[in-house]
């Protein structure tokens, strides 16, 4: 009779352990590399980190360094230090010299206007206007300042005799941070006028100051300026009032 030969089952546990072993190891090399992903992203995280670390150093560096040039450049401004004898204009001209330096490191605003400022001082009104719209271009969100610089643009526009220019600048002027200082470009407008002989155009300005403005701080300028009010002149400010209001209703409305 034949001999039976009796199939040899796999152990089923050994079966088992071969498949958690196989699934182990998956497991691990999915960590390792997701560990390497890790690796790499925190590798550029910390060039990234580094390198803003060393434009912020490098940045702060460049700002002390321009301000220490630009305290120098003060000295000789306000002729505060003055290195053996010194005419006015060498004094200024080495201010000049020292804010450009400033400005060349990092620009601030006080350096590129006080640079505006010596030019205006030295005569250089094109190259005080220069200077004076770079602070425009680059420090445009300093309401107070912005209004400061039109007002030396207009001075520097009427001293080089360019007066149309001039108004322009102190319309701009008028426009800063909804109209909050547009008394001070009337005020202005009125002193031009009147500096440059125009005294009807600049009663006439006055007049629409007081009207608009009443309790400006300009007022008391405007006042003494107005002749006393007899009847024609009380009428012509009733009359410019009326103007002004009906002027703002439509510039309301649109």
């Amino acid at each position: 009779m034949p001999k039976i030969i009796k199939k040899k089952v796999a152990d089923k546990k050994s079966v088992q352990e071969n498949e958690v072993k196989g699934f182990a190891l998956d497991a691990l090399d999915k960590v390792k590399e997701r560990q390497k992903q890790l690796i790499v992203a925190g590798a550029v995280a910390a060039v990234i980190l580094a390198s803003y670390m060393t434009f912020s150093m490098y940045s702060s560096s460049l700002k002390a360094d321009a301000a220490a040039i630009e305290m120098k450049a003060n000295d000789y401004h306000y002729g505060v230090v003055v290195e053996g004898v010194m005419s006015d204009e060498e004094r200024l001209k080495k201010a000049v010299e020292l804010y450009q330096e400033s400005v060349d490191v990092k620009a601030s605003l006080t350096a590129l206007f006080n640079l505006g400022n010596t030019y205006y001082k030295l005569g250089e009104y094109d190259k005080a206007i220069e200077q004076y719209e770079a602070v425009i271009d680059k420090f445009g969100g300093n309401t107070e300042m912005v209004s400061l610089v039109y007002q030396k643009i207009a001075s520097s526009y009427m001293r080089s005799g360019h007066k149309e220019k001039a108004f322009e600048a102190l319309g701009k002027l008028a426009q800063v941070k909804g109209g909050i200082f547009k008394d001070t470009a009337m005020v202005l407008e009125a002193r031009y006028l009147e500096s440059a002989g125009d005294t009807g155009k600049s009663l006439e300005k006055y007049l629409e100051l007081a009207a608009a403005f009443p309790d400006s701080v300009w007022s008391g300028e405007a006042a003494t300026k107005i002749p006393k009010p007899d009847a024609e002149t009380k009428l012509k400010v009733e009359e410019v009032a009326a103007e002004v209001e009906k002027k703002e209703e439509v510039e309301a409305k649109e």
